[in-house]
């Protein structure tokens, strides 16, 4: 169905998101006990999100469903600062290192400069 764990992860957070707004809103103006469920299935939702995507991020994805629980759809910002532990195979760092090579600097290049032997 999705063509990476990523988007799967996005998903399950973006619904996680449009859960718990809902509830937020019905806990407002509506009954409590069907905004508390909101709430509760977002961040159920946010957990599974979160778990894919510390997976994505090369870490165990247990590490995301504390999260998930504890934040919400907030907890893939906290995954998201985490360096990325995904092992880098030799073809995706030979074509990065090329892209950065291809890429213009932002600094003057002075060039270089051919300086004479002194024969003294």
């Amino acid at each position: 169905m999705f063509e990476s764990r990523l988007q799967a992860a996005q998903v399950w957070l973006f619904l996680s998101f449009l859960v718990t707004v809902v509830g937020i809103l019905v806990l407002i103006f509506g009954p409590p006990v069907v905004g508390v469920f909101c709430v509760v299935a977002g961040h159920a939702a946010a957990a599974a999100g979160c778990y894919l995507y510390a997976d994505v991020k090369g870490y165990p994805g247990l590490i995301g469903i504390p999260l998930g629980v504890g934040v919400g759809f907030a907890g893939a910002i906290l995954i998201m600062i985490l360096p990325d532990q995904t092992a880098d195979s030799a073809i995706a760092r030979e074509k990065r290192l090329a892209r950065l090579g291809m890429r213009p600097t932002r600094r003057k290049d002075p060039g270089y400069e051919v300086l004479d032997d002194d024969d003294d």
